[in-house]
């Protein structure tokens, strides 16, 4: 029990020690701001699509949107409660990142 606290403590803490070590090292404020840049993580750029739900595929986690008229396209879903909420037909605008090499749905609303 004692050896898992401190390993979730250190885990925890880990970054802030690199950190102050940097800062400590010699003072070199350039060290710094490279850290934490590095540290900085950006989420994936989300890109809002409107369309029509062409097909819900529940087996394979995915949701054919047709974008225009002549062009429908298949989007993983993260979240699996969107195939209850939505059904062929329905008008929506989704929110698409691309995670893992697939664009995926991360946001959905009815229109």
């Amino acid at each position: 029990m004692m050896r898992s606290t401190v390993a979730l403590c250190a885990a925890a803490l880990w970054p802030c020690t690199a950190l102050a070590a940097a800062v400590d090292a010699g003072g070199n404020q350039d060290s710094v701001v490279a850290l934490a840049q590095v540290a900085t993580v950006s989420p994936p750029p989300t890109e809002k699509l409107h369309g029509i739900v062409d097909s819900v595929d529940e087996r394979n986690d995915t949701i054919r949107i047709r974008l225009s008229p002549d062009k429908a396209e298949p989007f993983k879903v993260q979240d699996g409660l969107l195939f209850n909420a939505v059904r062929f037909g329905d008008p929506v605008e989704i929110s698409v990142q691309d995670i893992s090499g697939a664009p995926t749905i991360v946001g959905l609303s009815k229109e």
